[in-house]
């Protein structure tokens, strides 16, 4: 099986907070079954309704992928704490922006064995896009609904670009840096499952893991 594409993942944006509609504000409900969340996850990206993408995606994960993109702590634990609907459709929009050929044309979906990382289960679902390429999304169920973990899926994207602005954080003693840094210990679960998936380079295992080591180093 073949990890989603190192480029792709790069591409993907997580735009700061305050870009978006002021007035998104409800995140809706999951999916009942992991294969139907990313059935309707692409054809909304497909479609360019990002904002009814935003219930696809676990809350406040794309509040903390925004640190990627130079977003202050302040904007970060504002949408935390607030809500990160209006991120979260920014994150779809540069993913969808992204992908390429990933989203054209028939797409084809089938799940696989779920896996637990210390103690939190992740759904597998495997995306057969017309390029022939099979590619993973990884979901966990919140609130009665399955939605994309971020972290899980794409964290061979992201984690690069956080290492630095997460290592600033630790020289912060503001309430709004604490705040963040206890919200990204609790992706370390899904940054592990990333690093794990079968066919990830080696560089992007070793950034994973950086980024692991840089959010647990002050328990």
């Amino acid at each position: 099986m073949r990890a989603l594409s190192l480029t792709l993942l790069v591409s993907l944006v997580a735009c700061s907070p305050g870009t978006s509609d002021p007035t998104l504000t409800t995140r809706g409900a999951g999916e009942s079954t992991p294969v139907r969340a990313v059935e309707r996850l692409v054809g909304h990206l497909t479609d360019g309704e990002f904002t009814e993408a935003v219930s696809l995606v676990l809350e406040g994960q794309a509040a903390l992928a925004s640190l990627s993109e130079g977003v202050s702590p302040g904007e970060v634990a504002e949408a935390l704490e607030q809500g990160d609907a209006n991120v979260a459709a920014n994150f779809w929009a540069g993913f969808a922006q992204g992908t390429g050929n990933f989203l054209l044309g028939p797409v084809g979906y089938q799940g696989a064995e779920p896996v637990t990382r210390d103690g939190v289960t992740f759904e597998v679902v495997i995306v057969n896009p017309p390029d022939g390429g099979q590619r993973e999304i990884l979901l966990r169920e919140e609130d009665g609904g399955y939605r994309v973990d971020l972290f899980a899926s794409f964290g061979a994207g992201l984690a690069p670009r956080m290492v630095q602005p997460v290592e600033r954080l630790l020289g912060l003693g503001a309430e709004e840096s604490r705040l963040v840094l206890s919200s990204l210990r609790e992706i370390v679960p899904s940054l592990l499952v990333a690093s794990e998936r079968p066919g990830l380079p080696a560089e992007s295992v070793q950034s994973i893991l950086q980024l692991v080591e840089v959010i647990t180093r002050v328990g």
